[in-house]
């Protein structure tokens, strides 16, 4: 199966190492991973974990799970902004590890809105 994994070469005079990105839900998968609309992407960089953003659902779970990927040594979760696809996962997270460390704007918790389609909510 082929990984949906970037590897980004790190070029500044304090790091000569490399990021490796993992695309664990986004709109389009290849083979037996799921998709949706929303993101979420593990980080792996200088010996940190770091989840960003849950998607709209816990398929980013299973998704992680099929891929070798394991949040017990998360060292954080970041969270993008306050929108439903970025966030909809948050209890898969905490279920695995209550004391999470999670990183967001202070905004994040606000109201957010969307016209299309009709006015509606689209935050947390």
């Amino acid at each position: 199966m082929k990984l949906p994994t970037i590897t980004v070469p790190c070029c500044n005079s304090m790091d000569t190492g490399e990021m490796r990105i993992t695309v664990l839900i986004e709109n389009t998968s290849e083979g037996c991973l799921t998709c949706e609309h929303g993101l979420s992407l593990w980080i792996e960089y200088r010996g940190k974990k770091i989840l960003l953003d849950s998607g709209q659902s816990e398929a980013f779970y299973g998704n992680a799970a099929l891929l070798g990927i394991s949040f017990d040594d998360m060292d954080a979760f970041v969270l993008s902004h306050g929108h439903y696809d970025h966030s909809g996962g948050f209890a898969a997270i905490f279920r695995n590890d209550p004391s999470a460390k999670v990183y967001a704007q202070r905004t994040a918790l606000d109201h957010h809105y969307t016209s299309k389609g009709g006015m509606h909510e689209i935050g947390i």
